[in-house]
């Protein structure tokens, strides 16, 4: 059975949008944070209170296209989450930092997509769901560009070739196919569903950019009816789907609720 979640960050209280109607409607929370989950104000009262009772991970620090010291990435991994026991772990096919391993350090660039680099991932998060005990799945991310003679989806088909699991962003993807002018029915068709475990999916906002029209990915409105629908494909041809996480740590409660609507309505 899929099981339906939602993301959740670091624990601001400025923000004000931890609603507890929200994360009732969910079987666990996606947490993407920098701190220890077990720290975390916001985590601690989603255990403490009964709202929630399991956890998965972004990992937000954890680069997959590097060369990996696989049991030092994997002690770091587990002291981060002491007190706590992630269901599966995800993070995006690119690098995540520049000169550190903190927030300050973000600086998210995506990975060549090339076959040398498609090894260097499924190596690594083969090695790491080994050590961790819990899966790691690499998630195609959101880019504007990218290098390398692979598309995205293609691959996604090398990495599943090589025997990695994914966590399949369907507004990555659907926004990298708009912008790129691809056609989605076309490019979901070949996506190696097989190899997908979790399925990602979050708002998209269009901008103009000089002359052009992007939609970029953000997690503070409702999903496009256009993803809806490939998550509706998703659903049916995915066999070994076990969660889909609604990302909207960006978004107010109002729009978490209309987003977990549309995403019930879409798997029923």
């Amino acid at each position: 059975m899929t099981r339906i979640g939602i993301s959740v960050s670091d624990f601001v209280p400025a923000l004000g949008h931890l609603d507890d109607t929200v994360y009732r409607r969910v079987s666990y929370v996606e947490y993407g944070g920098h701190h220890p989950p077990a720290n975390d104000p916001g985590m601690r009262h989603l255990f403490e209170e009964g709202i929630v009772s399991d956890m998965t991970r972004h990992l937000v620090s954890v680069e997959l296209p590097d060369v990996l010291d696989i049991e030092d990435e994997a002690r770091l991994i587990a002291e981060n989450h002491a007190g706590t026991e992630p269901r599966y772990m995800v993070t995006d096919f690119g690098f995540w930092r520049l000169g550190g391993r903190g927030e300050r350090n973000l600086w998210f660039r995506p990975a060549l997509l090339d076959r040398e680099v498609a090894g260097r991932i499924a190596r690594n998060v083969q090695g790491l769901s080994a050590k961790l005990g819990a899966p790691v799945h690499a998630e195609n991310p959101f880019s504007l560009t990218h290098g390398g003679d692979l598309s995205p989806r293609e691959f996604m088909q090398e990495l599943a070739e090589r025997g990695a699991t994914l966590c399949f962003d369907i507004g990555h993807f659907y926004a990298a196919c708009v912008n790129e002018g691809l056609d989605v029915e076309r490019e979901v068709d070949r996506v190696p569903f097989e190899a997908v475990r979790v399925a990602h999916i979050a708002g998209l906002s269009e901008v103009g950019y000089g002359d052009r029209r992007l939609l970029l990915d953000n997690h503070n409105v409702p999903p496009l009816g256009g993803c809806l629908e490939v998550l509706r494909i998703v659903k049916k041809r995915t066999p070994k789907l076990g969660w889909v996480t609604y990302e909207a740590e960006l978004a107010p409660a109002e729009v978490q609720h209309r987003g977990l609507d549309a995403i019930e309505r879409a798997m029923a």
